[in-house]
């Protein structure tokens, strides 16, 4: 587990003002109107406290996550909500890999690149196989996902190898002022299809103590056609793509694509 979501107060400082990917989910339940909504790798519930609030009554909200710690953190932010949203809104422990939910979702959504934590073939076709089990027909499920970032990884495969520091996060926490900085550097492993990213946290609080950590993440990088062939395979047809534009503008440089890909079962 990375030491990230060991932490999830951190994480949500990480993503403090991420707003936009939030603003596209929120267009699709107005476009789509599902009764059913489930979010994959649910975290801290940034993405699913969100849909729970704007939801029309009798919308069912239900967020999927395996780390205790944001599992945690998620069902004490649900405690805060009023009365309609707690009763339209869950979170739930289990793994993308395998759960079985007792009734059908109309959308399945995987923001956040969470499906690149899935390092091998076999646990993405699991996934993408989960989620059509638990959709109803026609239901849809919405990947969102990094494209590559074929720069960085150019850099990473020269000879000597050169591994570029970047800062990519500077925010504070608009409660106490504590400033979060975030470095990271980007190893590309061609052979496996596999960045190995290197997150440097270094957190100061307004009594000036720094805390310092390291969280590790290999994740699998995808690629346009691969995606569509995941879909294909699983049983899906793919009904859409899209890309920065749906979300407005991200933060960074990364570009994301996200594909809709609707059950047929």
């Amino acid at each position: 587990m990375e030491a990230i979501y060991q932490r999830p107060r951190d994480y949500d400082l990480e993503h403090e003002g991420d707003d936009e990917d939030i603003r596209f989910y929120l267009t699709l339940l107005d476009r789509w109107r599902p009764r059913r909504v489930m979010e994959l790798a649910s975290g801290s519930g940034r993405v699913t406290i969100p849909l729970a609030r704007a939801a029309a009554p009798g919308v069912e909200i239900v967020g999927l996550e395996r780390e205790g710690a944001m599992l945690e953190e998620a069902r004490r932010k649900r405690t805060g909500l009023d009365a309609q949203d707690r009763e339209q809104l869950s979170f739930v422990a289990g793994d993308m890999r395998d759960w079985h939910a007792p009734e059908p979702f109309d959308l399945i959504v995987a923001p956040c690149s969470s499906l690149s934590h899935l390092l091998t073939l076999d646990d993405q076709i699991a996934a993408w196989r989960c989620a059509g089990a638990n959709l109803a027909p026609g239901g849809r499920f919405v990947v969102d996902l990094t494209m590559p970032n074929l720069t960085a990884y150019a850099d990473s495969m020269q000879s000597p190898p050169r591994t570029l520091v970047e800062l990519d996060v500077d925010t504070r926490d608009p409660l106490d002022g504590t400033r979060l900085l975030r470095y990271k550097t980007t190893r590309y492993v061609p052979h496996e299809q596999r960045a190995q990213i290197r997150f440097l946290y270094d957190k100061f609080a307004v009594t000036h103590d720094v805390d310092r950590y390291i969280s590790d993440f290999d994740c699998h990088v995808y690629y346009p056609r691969e995606v569509e062939l995941l879909f294909r395979l699983t049983g899906f047809a793919v009904d859409t793509w899209m890309g920065d534009y749906a979300m407005r503008r991200l933060r960074g440089t990364s570009r994301q694509m996200i594909s809709v890909g609707v059950w047929a079962g």
